[in-house]
């Protein structure tokens, strides 16, 4: 195994899965895995959220759900974004539950469900203000009316998508639930009726409480982080994922040496340069180059020249490191910790793009403790 690992501690997950629960006690949760768990690894971890009584998973796209099938998955999965013609045979063959906006793909998908002798469960998607997917709520009638008459096609969710349900400002989500409520109360009036009816993302299930809502799309709370580290705070949420690796060199350097590529940091004294085999090859974005820091023997020091595609440089000062000391770049180590918020703030970023970087290189380690 390389020396750079991601220790993905399962504990943690239930721990965060209970928390949630108990933020949205009449809530049945459908944990998100999609991008392969955010990048903590979608097979082990649908395992263990299975394990814990979760009937019904999301992920992105049919062949994030395929790979699930293949692992020996056999449970409810929802594809969230909605499908396409060239998905059909996936949701068929894998019995996907699909999110559907379009009539044609809804047409041409019970075409296929129904000369399979099966029929595909279906999500209708209603576009409340986000403005990506879904249909407007003004057509959600005649939507459904058109698909009663696809044989292969059982309806059995109706969901939106908030786009601001992690502001304290929460005017706009309330417009949108108040949207979808009403477009609700209008199918229901017409006879329809929806096993799953969902809306609230991680922030959503922080932030709002609704009586009709029986199903809530959780995501980056599962791992440990939400938009910002008050939230996972009131949560109490654990990180997940701790990406640590191991020094396999030090360089000593002169005044005015040069360090790494294109000559970005020259050294203004005599120091150590510990030498780590992680890079942007890894998922380690190159613009943290010379801003990032991580910890060895509990302490913090800064990267220095370029990161490398494979490696990348630390200043170590004159301190008495080693080739072999444990190198922490997301996680705890004696008395300090450096988080997904950290690095996503000196980025300009979301802690999502932090963890769901991490290429499939980088090794997983699964932690019971």
């Amino acid at each position: 195994m390389r020396s750079t690992v991601a220790e993905i501690n399962l504990n943690y997950l239930r721990h965060n899965l209970n928390m949630i629960r108990a933020a949205s006690p009449e809530t049945e949760i459908m944990p998100v895995i999609k991008a392969d768990a955010y990048g903590h690894g979608s097979v082990v971890i649908a395992k263990t959220l299975r394990e814990e009584g979760c009937r019904i998973l999301a992920v992105a796209f049919a062949d994030e759900a395929v790979k699930l099938r293949n692992s020996g998955d056999t449970g409810e999965i929802f594809v969230l974004i909605p499908g396409t013609e060239y998905d059909i045979d996936l949701y068929c063959a894998y019995n996907l539950q699909a999110s559907v906006e379009d009539l044609d793909v809804v047409r041409k998908l019970s075409n296929e469900a129904v000369s399979r002798n099966m029929k595909i469960k279906s999500h209708l998607f209603l576009n409340t203000g986000m403005n990506r997917d879904g249909i407007d709520t003004s057509n959600a009638v005649k939507f459904m009316e058109e698909c009663r008459k696809f044989d292969g096609i059982e309806m059995i969710g109706v969901l939106t998508h908030l786009a601001s349900s992690e502001l304290e400002d929460r005017t706009f989500a309330e417009n949108q639930l108040m949207k979808f409520e009403n477009a609700l109360a209008e199918l229901e009036e017409k006879g329809y009726r929806f096993k799953y009816k969902h809306a609230l993302n991680s922030g959503g299930v922080l932030n709002f409480q609704n009586k009709i809502l029986n199903l809530a799309r959780t995501g980056i709370a599962l791992y440990g982080y939400m938009d910002y580290a008050y939230m996972s705070e009131k949560l109490n949420l654990k990180p997940v994922l701790t990406l640590k690796s191991r020094v396999i060199n030090l360089n000593r350097i002169d005044k005015g040496d040069n360090v790494g590529y294109s000559l970005k940091y020259i050294s203004d004294t005599g120091k150590n340069v510990a030498v780590v085999p992680f890079g942007y090859g890894d998922g380690y974005h190159r613009v943290l180059s010379g801003k990032a820091e991580c910890l060895i023997n509990g302490k913090r020091y800064k990267l220095i020249g370029t990161i490398c595609m494979d490696q990348c440089l630390i200043d170590a000062a004159d301190d008495d490191i080693k080739i072999g000391d444990e190198v922490v770049f997301i996680g705890e180590q004696g008395d300090d910790v450096i988080s997904a918020y950290e690095l996503a703030e000196t980025m300009g970023t979301i802690p999502y793009e932090i963890t769901t970087a991490l290429k499939e290189r980088v090794p997983r380690v699964y932690l019971n403790k």
